[in-house]
């Protein structure tokens, strides 16, 4: 369950950052926020290296709310920077 919440929650902040026009800074620091509003932490190292691997653009193109391979491959990414798989 804490899984499925997770990967909506990376997919909800890509889906943010085209709305806002939000960078890939601002999609972390709205990712680990809401980590920690679940009670949950993330860890802003694995994170900054997750998104290392993407471009503002590449964010930006994932951001439009489908569920996609990259999309699902970056949710999986910032899923193992968090405790719910002792990341």
């Amino acid at each position: 369950m804490n899984k499925t919440v997770t990967a909506f929650l990376a997919v909800a902040a890509l889906g943010l950052a085209a709305c806002g026009g939000v960078d890939r800074d601002g999609t972390r620091d709205l990712f680990i926020s809401d980590m920690e509003a679940l009670g949950n932490t993330a860890d802003a190292d694995c994170i900054d290296k997750v998104f290392a691997e993407y471009s503002d653009k590449d964010i930006g193109a994932m951001s439009d709310g489908s569920e996609n391979e990259n999309t699902q491959a970056l949710a999986e990414e910032l899923i193992a920077c968090t405790d719910l798989l002792g990341g």
